[in-house]
């Protein structure tokens, strides 16, 4: 079994640091183009709606099929940075609310993984975003 004191202080400090970066960009940043093509107000997004996926998944993670995944809007390109720590926020406490991080949960492809191995997606995925849209 995995220890799950402060299991989620990776996840936290990671969508901390990401929501904080995003809320200082200014306009032509968000706006600006990443190697891939995409603004970084887009990236920023769909790594917002990846969250908002992972905290669905922890929530309706009793089922036994997968939830019909509900699609997180996108409101602007100013809004990205809260985004990120408002569903950064949610999937942390639903990890909180697990007995521990082998629990099984869903994710968007229909699969289960434990919880664990989410949260290390997710502190991979806010890394990765940061270290590009950063520049």
């Amino acid at each position: 079994m995995i220890d799950t004191g402060h299991r989620t202080d990776s996840l936290t400090q990671a969508v901390a640091r990401l929501s904080a970066m995003y809320r200082a960009l200014p306009e032509s940043k968000l706006l600006g183009r990443l190697p891939d093509g995409r603004s970084r107000a887009e990236a920023g997004h769909r790594f917002a709606a990846l969250l908002a996926t992972f905290g669905q998944g922890v929530e309706e993670r009793v089922r036994d099929v997968p939830p019909a995944w509900r699609r997180l809007p996108f409101d602007g390109h100013f809004v990205v940075g809260d985004q990120i720590a408002v569903v950064g926020h949610d999937l942390a406490a639903g990890i909180e609310s697990l007995a521990d991080l082998d629990e099984l949960v869903w994710t968007a492809e229909g699969a289960r993984v434990t919880a664990g191995e989410l949260v290390a997606v997710a502190v991979r995925e806010a890394s990765a975003l940061r270290a590009v849209a950063g520049r």
